[in-house]
């Protein structure tokens, strides 16, 4: 504790020294020393809850226009849900009854769901005779207004049109009886969206999950040259180039228990057929295997593209210094951006303040305060939700042309110059100065039982 309490003070120093004028290093340093301070009154029990948990100080209306303030000012949801909607829509072309199940969270805007009505009123082959739309989400207010926004917009558009707010969240729920949670109807062409939700099901005790994962290293490691390779061969690898926090892949030392991934996942290789499952948590495994059961046209993942769900507390921390320092840099940017190109309105200091502290600044307490089955912030890379998602039975769904246009389309309108999509293996990374900070996919039941072969995501990565 001596010892500690000597670095705890050296980097409140750094943090007090970095950057001039509140910029983004700044006050990403300050999140993180704020972290490690807490982290040393963890032995105190009495108080540990009250440091961490956000509801004890944080209000919903705070916390509400926190995470509207976030989707509004950075560039990573809007591209997800317009990526998502598109694929989506492909999925359920002819189709003329269409559930759209959301389990986004948080995350989740009505405007994501006005703009998917839109789109399937513009389809080619004619409108839908009926749309109903769940949503899961923690904040029952927010689920009513949400409600009422998307009926009329329905209404306007001249839809038939269903609403089912599930309040909760997404761990919360009864996989046993997703069924009737979801009020799935048959006749119904099902979709499902998951956005930065799944993570959440990977939480479980680290130390008993450590011996598992030890024993299964070296198989795995095959696998991950395999991904050294396809990435090398795919497309240029992550780099620290350009600007502000987003720099530079994590070196790890011999503490690190767990082999090194790629720093970009381009492509995701199938494991060979005599390489044992990917090893999940129950609950993960749980609910994806209760999503196949519904049998779905198309699940759409959005998660954060982190190695932030490893037992190495120093390997988290490192890692989280890399990744946040991006985002905070293109907080910061985009609100600069905003307020240059409007003259009427423009980011005030204090809301992208709010922005970080509630919305960002607790997900970094999520990841580096917490431990075992309590940490439910558990990022990983792509290519490791593809081993899941494949283990699982599903089989991944190569994201159109068009889909990834719009993504496109969406980051030249935000006008971020170090903001860029990369599509990797069928898949779509949201990058910022070149560091992959956010992953999408889309899966579909495999065709048979068990583990899905992969074949279409690997073909489609070997053109």
């Amino acid at each position: 504790m001596e010892k500690a309490t000597r670095c705890l003070a050296r980097a409140t120093g750094l943090a007090a020294a970095a950057a001039g004028g509140g910029g983004p290093r700044k006050r990403l340093a300050e999140a993180m020393v704020d972290c490690l301070a807490r982290r040393l009154l963890r032995p105190v029990q009495a108080i540990t809850d009250a440091l961490i948990d956000p509801s004890v100080y944080l209000d919903r209306r705070s916390v509400r226009a926190a995470r509207r303030g976030f989707f509004e000012l950075s560039p990573f949801p809007k591209v997800a849900f317009v990526v998502g909607n598109r694929a989506i829509v492909e999925a359920v072309e002819n189709e003329s009854v269409v559930h759209v199940v959301g389990m986004s969270g948080p995350f989740t805007q009505p405007c994501q769901w006005i703009q998917l009505l839109h789109e399937l009123r513009r389809r080619p082959e004619g409108p839908l005779r009926a749309v109903r739309l769940t949503v899961v989400h923690d904040d029952g207010e927010l689920l009513a207004k949400m409600a009422e926004l998307v009926s009329d917009e329905a209404e306007e558009l001249g839809m038939e049109f269903q609403f089912h707010g599930v309040v909760g969240q997404l761990e919360d729920l009864d996989f046993s009886n997703l069924c009737n949670v979801l009020e799935i109807k048959s006749g119904e062409a099902l979709v499902v969206s998951c956005t930065l939700q799944l993570h959440r099901l990977l939480a479980a005790d680290d130390d008993a999950m450590y011996s598992s994962r030890s024993a299964h290293l070296n198989q795995m490691a095959s696998i991950a040259q395999l991904q050294h390779m396809a990435a090398a061969s795919s497309c240029p690898p992550s780099s620290g180039g350009g600007g502000g926090g987003g720099g530079g892949n994590v070196q790890y030392k011999e503490d690190d228990n767990s082999f090194q991934s790629p720093g970009t996942p381009l492509a995701f290789v199938s494991p060979p057929a005599s390489t044992p499952h990917f090893q999940m948590p129950a609950a993960l495994a749980s609910f994806l295997s209760a999503v196949r059961a519904l049998s779905p046209k198309i699940v759409v993942v959005a998660e954060q593209d982190a190695d932030h769900n490893g037992v190495s507390f120093r390997k988290r921390f490192c890692e989280a210094l890399h990744h946040y320092a991006a985002v905070f840099d293109s907080l910061d940017a985009a609100a600069a951006t905003t307020s240059a190109a409007s003259h009427l309105w423009y980011w005030p200091p204090d809301e992208r303040a709010q922005v970080e502290r509630v919305v960002v600044g607790e997900e970094i307490k999520g990841v580096l305060l917490r431990d075992g089955a309590h940490r439910r912030e558990r990022h990983d890379r792509l290519w490791q939700w593809a081993a899941r998602m494949e283990t699982a039975g599903f089989t991944g769904v190569p994201l159109s042309y068009d889909a990834i246009r719009k993504g496109n389309d969406m980051v030249r309108r935000c006008g971020l110059r170090r903001c860029e999509n990369r599509e990797c293996g069928g898949c779509l990374l949201l990058c910022w100065s070149s560091r992959p900070l956010y992953s999408i996919s889309a899966w579909r039941p495999a065709a048979s039982g068990g583990a899905g072969s992969g074949s279409e995501r690997s073909d489609h990565e070997l053109q």
